[in-house]
């Protein structure tokens, strides 16, 4: 099977996009599937006349009051993107058009099966993550028409939680019968075992319980709620440290110094590697009370090393994360003392601590690691062939 793998980045570069499409092109290339990258694709320049005169009257006459206008999903710049698409499928001899993402294969016209993965449609991303808030009606519209329009096109779309899925069907007509749900993988390397994962437990300690918080966006993660989630477990007599990576808390912010403030850190690197599995290795929990998300990839990650995730229940999480197995969602407003208490109590009685960090780790061996998703989506393309 040769499939054109669509990305409008280069999917090679781990460093595009968290590393996601080049841990899912590699495992299909580590599954026997030949891989012809399409990608680096251009888009209109925001300078264009067109666009221009479009953005001057939204900005500048109607100040923005109804809404920001964004160009990129204009459909004379997505057909620019399809159409550098369809002249490289002309140079090329595929069997499946395939793309984690809907941008560049909306208006792709093709007889070759297309396929589509992806964490969301626009319709659950609409006033939900704060890029994609506020928009104008002309920028809603061309949003729900790509959309549309890619679903109806694929032969195929997978989508990463029943969440997106269910969006698809409800929100955009998708036959059911294209439609599949399979989790992403972890965007790291794992050679684990779980014997690795009780010798690494061992090493723990027992007299701190370490929480570790990885996000980018500070308000849109939780962070100021894991913040005072590490307050309260100190003020209920369990000794917390948390260590906070990829972003920097507000500076009128009060941070104990039992909490670490570490930044971004780069873990397409080797140092950056290094440190970030040094971070999963010590920890107890991994904490991230988002009020936004999709599917964290990150959230398997933590379980690759027997992290048991500490998250909320919103978006596309609950196809990823299951109570008492590899994790535990509480309500979106987060009751910070219930949560702090469950917390510690499983930390306390190290026996189940132990068992929750296998089952965590059960999970991702089984479900949550791109050779089981890859293999589950090679069988569904066989289909289309």
């Amino acid at each position: 099977m040769r499939i054109a793998f669509v990305t409008i980045y280069d999917a090679k570069d781990i460093g595009n996009w968290s590393g996601t499409a080049y841990y899912m092109s590699k495992a299909f290339i580590d599954a026997g599937v030949e891989i012809e990258y399409v990608g680096g694709l251009k888009e209109i320049s925001g300078e264009n006349l067109i666009f221009r005169l479009r953005n001057f009257f939204y900005t500048r006459i109607l100040k923005n009051k109804h809404g920001d206008y964004k160009s990129q999903y204009e459909p004379q710049n997505l057909k620019f993107i399809a159409g550098q698409v369809q002249k490289r499928l002309k140079e090329l001899e595929v069997d499946i058009v395939f793309s984690p993402g809907a941008i560049p294969i909306a208006y792709l016209d093709t007889k070759i099966p297309i396929v589509l993965w992806s964490d969301a449609t626009f319709a659950v991303m609409k006033d939900y993550y704060t890029c994609f808030t506020g928009l104008n009606k002309r920028t809603i519209k061309n949003c729900h028409s790509y959309e549309k329009k890619v679903l109806r096109n694929a032969s195929l779309a997978i989508f990463s939680s029943e969440w997106a899925a269910n969006s698809s069907i409800k929100d955009y007509g998708a036959d059911q019968a294209k439609v599949q749900v399979i989790p992403y993988g972890a965007n790291i390397e794992c050679n684990r075992s779980e014997n690795d994962i009780i010798e690494i437990n061992r090493k723990k300690s027992r007299e701190i319980c370490k929480l570790l918080f990885i996000g980018q966006e500070w308000e849109r993660k939780g962070g100021e709620t894991a913040v005072r989630i590490a307050i309260e477990l100190n003020n209920q007599n369990i000794k917390t440290e948390l260590t906070i990576v990829g972003c920097t808390p507000p500076d009128n912010l009060f941070l104990p110094d039992y909490i670490h403030v570490m930044g971004f850190i780069k873990k397409s690197e080797k140092d950056g590697e290094r440190i970030i599995n040094r971070l999963y290795s010590d920890n107890h929990f991994f904490i991230l009370p988002t009020i936004a998300e999709c599917t964290p990839i990150v959230f398997s990650e933590a379980n690759s090393f027997g992290l048991p995730v500490i998250t909320t229940s919103t978006g596309g999480i609950s196809s990823i994360i299951k109570n008492e197995i590899n994790g535990r969602m509480f309500e979106l407003e987060i009751d910070v003392p219930l949560c702090a208490a469950y917390i510690g109590g499983i930390f306390k009685n190290f026996d189940q601590y132990n068992r929750f960090s296998l089952l965590s780790f059960k999970e991702y061996m089984t479900k949550l690691n791109w050779n089981s998703s890859i293999s589950t989506c090679i069988a569904c393309l066989k289909k289309l062939l």
